[in-house]
């Protein structure tokens, strides 16, 4: 057999792709353990006058491009994505549409703090120490995010969320396998169930993800059945009605080795089959201001809470606001995103799994 030679990167580096498919490139980062894969070529920006036109005109013409993108073989279920679009304000610096395995999504908490670092850290906006300060268009509304810029590096990263506010406490419901489930519902950028762990026999450890999906998944569909058996249109989004359940989110006091450090260890399970490696942006400002509503968090008091694979979100109340449930609360998360890679992916057009797939 002749001795094959192997190609030197110079040589790869002039290999071309083939012609005969769609080439998009991706910067990758994770913040607090969850990835954020930030599309910044082939992929054009979705038309629409506003951002939630461009949501829903991305979600019927590019959802096989979401799906290309996020699942296996270039992905996995875990995966989040983000497409960056003009600005919808006059005052914002560009919008940006949220991709997760359920479909496209108006906000995601951990995709502000890394795509906040991929375009400092990248040079696609401009970085200023010590702070670079930016508003980005959602979906959901304007948020405004601010990077701490250490040297060359985005040191952290803090948001100011969408006011949050409480939609019940103490609602009781029969989830089959698991019987009389307790839980409290939050709005945080979009509506999240919070469950007691111990409530239903599960420990928020990494070992259990298979059983914290299981139960994610039944009470996350339990829930849904009776939204709409009491004629709540889960569709129907807004401060009087926060639409979708977007998650379940299991909660715990920390370890032994971390208390007194954590106030919290939140584990979300979203789009009934993920598992949130972070704390979860928005599920934090949800809790907050559940832990507001019922006088246990006052405005200015920090509040940590640590995810699954033990990174921590850090958040604190900046004001109170008026909203059509009442009382609602503006809070600021923090946190740390990195860089993890820069793809070059390619969709060939004769490729049976081009539209990926899950298993």
């Amino acid at each position: 057999m002749a001795d094959v030679e192997f190609l030197k990167v110079p040589q790869l580096h002039e290999w071309a792709l083939p012609a005969h498919g769609l080439k998009v490139e991706t910067v990758d980062a994770h913040a607090g353990g969850h990835p954020l894969r930030l599309i910044i070529s082939g992929l054009p920006a979705p038309p629409g006058r506003t951002m939630l036109e461009r949501q829903n005109f991305a979600q019927e013409h590019y959802d096989h491009l979401r799906k290309a993108l996020l699942f296996e073989p270039r992905g996995h279920p875990e995966m989040y994505g983000c497409l960056l679009t003009p600005p919808e304000k006059s005052g914002s610096h560009f919008g940006v549409l949220f991709m997760h395995r359920g479909g496209f999504g108006p906000l995601c908490g951990h995709g502000v703090i890394a795509l906040t670092t991929i375009l400092l850290e990248c040079g696609l906006v401009e970085m200023k120490a010590p702070e670079t300060r930016l508003r980005i268009d959602t979906a959901a509304g304007m948020i405004r995010a601010y990077g701490q810029v250490v040297g060359n590096q985005v040191d952290r990263v803090f948001f100011e969320n969408l006011p949050a506010y409480a939609v019940a406490n103490g609602r009781r419901l029969e989830v089959p396998e698991l019987g009389k489930v307790e839980y409290d519902l939050g709005f945080g950028g979009a509506l999240f169930a919070f469950v007691k762990a111990g409530s239903v026999g599960l420990d928020l450890s990494a070992g259990n993800s298979e059983k914290i999906l299981a139960a994610g998944r039944l009470i996350a569909k339990s829930i849904q059945q009776e939204r709409l058996r009491v004629g709540s249109n889960p569709d129907d989004a807004g401060p009087a009605n926060p639409g979708r359940l977007f998650g379940v989110v299991f909660e715990d006091t920390p370890g032994a080795r971390r208390a007194g450090e954590i106030d919290a260890r939140l584990v979300g399970v979203f789009a009934e089959e993920c598992i949130d490696r972070s704390p979860g942006g928005m599920a934090m400002c949800a809790k907050m201001a559940l832990l507001s509503a019922d006088g246990k968090l006052d405005e200015g008091e920090g509040w940590v809470a640590e995810g699954i694979t033990g990174s921590t979100f850090r958040g604190h109340i900046v004001e109170r606001q008026t909203v059509s449930q009442g009382c609602g609360v503006v809070c600021e998360i923090e946190g740390q995103a990195w860089i993890t890679g820069r793809h070059t992916f390619f969709i060939a057009a004769d490729d049976p799994f081009r539209s990926g797939f899950l298993i």
